[in-house]
């Protein structure tokens, strides 16, 4: 399997746990709260590395800058500043409640998406290739 298709096939699971996350374990508030900004980063990185690949480390220190600018608006209230109607598909996007365990949570997933990638997709992709 080629190493696009490997991060498009993980793409997709997390993109499946995100879903799974937001409605059948809304309930549950560490769930809610904390997995799905750790699951966020990944997903993104392994979206963008399925279409356009990408060096791991700039990639994963971009989107770990993007999701603190994002925890940022929230800080700020931007969804609110911007008139977004509460519950629409912008509102929810960018969200409005600021935390500082997010931030952590986009760090760890970060730095879990760059190690999976680094030392053990790559390699297995180097090996599979011959080289």
């Amino acid at each position: 399997m080629s190493l696009r298709l490997r991060f498009l096939v993980l793409a997709l699971a997390l993109f499946g746990a995100e879903v799974l996350v937001a409605t059948l374990l809304s309930h549950v508030g560490f769930i809610r709260g904390s997995v799905s900004d750790l699951l966020v980063v990944p997903l993104m990185y392994c979206a963008i590395q399925a279409v356009r690949p990408m060096k791991p480390a700039p990639l994963a220190a971009g989107l770990f800058v993007f999701a603190c600018a994002v925890e940022a608006a929230q800080y700020v209230h931007l969804a609110d500043r911007l008139h977004f109607a509460k519950g629409s598909l912008p509102y929810v996007l960018l969200g409005n409640s600021f935390s500082f365990m997010d931030i952590l949570m986009y760090g760890v997933g970060s730095v879990a998406v760059y190690a999976v990638d680094r030392h053990w997709l790559r390699r297995k992709a180097r090996r599979a290739h011959g080289a």
